[in-house]
């Protein structure tokens, strides 16, 4: 191949490009409106129903979203410990294809059967098994896409062809998630709302198995120099922990893909881990709503297509390595911002989640406001007090706008929500004897708690967000733009960098250990939430996240990139030259 813009490949070269880059078109739909905006928050809300705020198990505390980041870890250890065996044999029998297709079939399945969770006994239990198999799918998928890539463009082009297939996939998760985003918000308040959110749960497996189909049909599976033929299972894994055991002998020799690897594990683990619970994060721990948490990373999807393509942009200007570091920087500040995320603490009348008036006439106070009746533990236990002291006289009852109290009910109401370890809102009183009473509950969404760290979201929350007047939703949007900003740019410069420096000859071995990197990672990080969420809370576990991303930083300043790319041309040649092929320099 020869050219240095896309525009100067032949026509045949260029269709393989876009049906290649179809393939995240794919898959980002799963990805993005199921594993990033609907999943979590909709299997928090199964936990929560289920089993409440957190359940203790030998000591260490679940919440939901500590114990969806530990289903993501088993999923992808799965196939962190057997993608690089069918990474070898794929370098040496022609079945990259197949193992695609193999791991589409399983992922996209799994998700399409979680639309089934409804009508199980454990719904919270069904659904996260599903994800898990579906985790083992889609992890499986990326480990063998990536390896086409050194395959279908020239080295100098690289950062452009995964660009634009990070792109391409930001582009088609988000247009998914844009259809799922308009149905969920027409039907949110319908009796059909939970049938609507599982059919869209279940459209994700249907849209990356139908778009894959595209990359199935046009991109060739890649050429292998002297293939080896009626290789039977038993000798195929046992040549596959040969050359493994012969390849981590050798990766002296691979310095620039060593250092590269334990790079890529740390800093990978920490941009993974921030995407993978971000979404239960901001469900458990800030309050985001569904609808809302899916509008933020609809806009951080194409912020997303555009900032991959502008990190493009910026590697051809201070090269590969450069960019993404300027990328890790970026993550590193936005997870400091993040952990600083805080709820504003009602201040005028009309923040308040109960609003009495007191009307002189009638000498009772009448409900200006009043939370909606949900079908939650928290809620359910709020109303049971409420009705201990006759606040309401039933439980299943629920203060609604023009309810009328007298001041002995409405300064019990303060009173409990003043004093009560369950309540969860908060209230303002205008006239009568309780004027300008205010009171704000204890497991309210903007008192913060007495973690380690809680200083910092409380400090943030008093120097900028109060000042520019933002609740918690909007600066979860706020940081979601930033987000989009570097997502796009880390992840493809991350992907093209390690092109750069395998051999092609060797690339489904090499690019399964960076699959199995970035599945470490992927084990590692949500496992390291969990603890630190058991053992401190969950603002701690996301700041512990930070610094696998500053440490992977450092290891990347020592990558050279120039001899990685030397040293596989060589091992490429001897390759050809072995098998009696010339080398297509």
């Amino acid at each position: 191949m020869v050219g240095s813009k896309l525009r100067d490949l032949s026509a045949p070269q260029r269709r393989v490009i876009r049906a290649w880059c179809m393939y995240d078109w794919a898959n980002s739909g799963y990805a993005t409106s199921g594993g990033a905006a609907i999943f979590p928050v909709y299997f928090v809300f199964l936990f929560k129903d289920a089993l409440g705020e957190s359940v203790s198990i030998l000591g260490i505390t679940f919440t939901g979203s500590s114990t969806w980041s530990l289903a993501i870890a088993v999923a992808t250890a799965l196939v962190a410990v057997t993608s690089p065996v069918l990474g070898v044999i794929a370098d040496r029998v022609a079945i990259k294809k197949i193992l695609l297709w193999i791991y589409t079939i399983v992922g996209s399945v799994a998700a399409f059967l979680m639309f089934f969770s409804a009508y199980t006994g454990q719904p919270w239990l069904w659904f996260m098994a599903m994800f898990m198999l579906a985790n083992v799918g889609f992890a499986g998928c990326l480990v063998f896409y990536n390896t086409f890539l050194p395959h279908i463009a020239p080295r100098e082009l690289l950062d452009r062809v995964s660009s634009q297939g990070f792109a391409y996939g930001y582009v088609g998760g988000g247009l998914l998630l844009a259809v799922h985003l308009a149905l969920i918000l027409a039907m949110q308040d319908a009796q059909w709302a939970d049938l609507v959110t599982r059919l869209a749960i279940a459209s994700t497996g249907v849209w990356w198995f139908g778009w894959a189909l595209w990359t199935f049909r046009v991109v060739p599976e890649p050429h292998i120099p002297n293939e080896m033929s009626g290789l039977r299972p038993g000798r195929a894994i046992r040549l596959a922990f040969t050359e493994l055991s012969h390849t981590f002998h050798q990766m002296r020799g691979f310095r620039a893909i060593l250092i590269y690897l334990v790079a890529y594990l740390l800093f990978n683990d920490g941009i993974q881990t921030v995407l993978n619970v971000a979404g239960a994060y901001g469900a458990d721990t800030i309050g985001i709503p569904l609808v809302f948490n899916m509008a933020t990373i609809l806009i951080i999807q194409f912020v997303a297509a555009f900032g991959a393509m502008a990190f493009s942009w910026l590697a051809s200007r201070i090269a590969t390595k450069g960019a993404l570091m300027v990328t890790l920087v970026g993550w590193s500040i936005l997870v400091l911002f993040g952990v600083g995320i805080a709820p504003l603490q009602p201040d005028r009348h009309e923040d308040f989640d109960y609003q009495l008036e007191y009307q002189a006439e009638l000498e009772m106070y009448v409900v200006g406001a009043a939370p909606e009746k949900e079908d939650s533990a928290l809620d359910r236990t709020w109303r049971e007090e409420l009705a201990a002291v006759r606040v309401i006289t039933e439980l299943e009852e629920a203060l609604q706008m023009g309810e009328t109290l007298s001041a002995e009910r409405a300064e019990m109401l303060v009173e409990r929500v003043r004093r009560s370890d369950n309540a969860p809102y908060s209230i303002s009183v205008q006239g009568g004897g309780l004027a300008n009473e205010t009171a704000t509950g204890y497991l309210h969404r903007s008192n913060l708690g007495d973690g380690p760290i809680d200083w910092w979201p409380s400090t943030v929350r008093r120097l900028v967000w109060q000042r520019l007047g933002l609740d918690a939703p909007y600066q979860w949007l706020l940081l979601g733009v930033g987000v989009g900003l570097v997502m796009g740019g880390s992840q493809a410069l991350a992907r093209s960098l390690f092109a750069q420096i395998v051999p092609h000859t060797r690339s489904g071995e090499f690019f399964s250990f960076f699959g199995f990197m970035g599945r470490v990672s992927t084990v590692f990080g949500p496992l390291l939430y969990v603890v630190v969420t058991g053992l401190i809370d969950t603002r701690v576990a996301i700041l512990s996240i930070m610094a696998l991303i500053v440490t992977g930083g450092v290891l990347l300043h020592w990558v050279d990139v120039r001899s990685g790319a030397r040293m596989a041309d060589e091992e490429d040649a001897r390759h050809y030259a072995e098998a009696g092929e010339a080398f297509p320099a």
